[in-house]
């Protein structure tokens, strides 16, 4: 274990009244006491030094990093347009009708200011041959509608369902809600033995 100690070197001697002279130099002069209280002071210093290093090697500091959070989102996809509609479970899930391939979108309700980091779709389900899921993670402008994809990928092609994506960096990955509002889209092929079904959408995303 680490033994620390500190010695004064400073004793004040008192004056006496009407005898003693104040002087700077000699042996009881301003200048050896305070040279010795400044000497005091620096020893203080490096023993309360040495104590802290001490206290570092028992307990590391831990590193402190940029908290990840997670922001997810039923996907209760809106049918877009003319495309099929997915199919709403009462669980919360989107499945993929057998009437055609499907494609709907979703609002984020994501806070403001934070950085867009990552999206992961959970799901499972095979669509018909040479078909994938798509995903689009849009920012769409208040003023005039205009979309902006800030990541877009395919299910089995780019990533596998439950994948984490990173969301390239961009100015635009900065929560903007004064200007924009953020959507996620997904489209597929029609429902065929194993259909492919949406469970979860999850947004990761730091502090600016």
């Amino acid at each position: 274990m680490a033994s620390f100690s500190y010695v004064p070197k400073f004793h004040h001697l008192h004056w006496v009244e009407f005898r003693d002279l104040v002087a700077a130099d000699g042996s009881n002069g301003f200048n050896i006491r305070f040279d010795t209280i400044e000497s005091d002071l620096k020893a203080v210093g490096t023993v309360v030094g040495q104590i802290s290093s001490s206290f570092d090697q028992l307990v590391p500091p831990v590193p402190v990093g940029t908290a990840t959070a997670l922001l997810t989102v039923t996907p209760a996809l809106l049918q877009v347009g003319a495309a099929a509609a997915w199919s709403f479970q009462l669980s919360g899930a989107a499945v993929a009708p057998t009437t055609g391939g499907p494609l709907g979108v979703v609002s984020l309700p994501v806070p403001d200011k934070v950085r867009l980091t990552s999206i992961r779709v959970r799901g499972k389900g095979t669509p018909p041959a040479n078909v994938n899921t798509s995903v689009v993670l849009n920012q769409v402008a208040l003023a005039d509608g205009a979309p902006l994809a800030l990541a877009a990928f395919a299910i089995p092609k780019d990533a596998a369902f439950g994948a984490v994506v990173p969301i390239p960096a961009s100015p635009a990955t900065v929560v903007d809600l004064a200007n924009f509002r953020y959507t996620v889209s997904i489209g597929s092929g029609p429902a065929t033995g194993d259909p492919v079904t949406v469970t979860s959408i999850q947004l990761g995303y730091t502090a600016p």
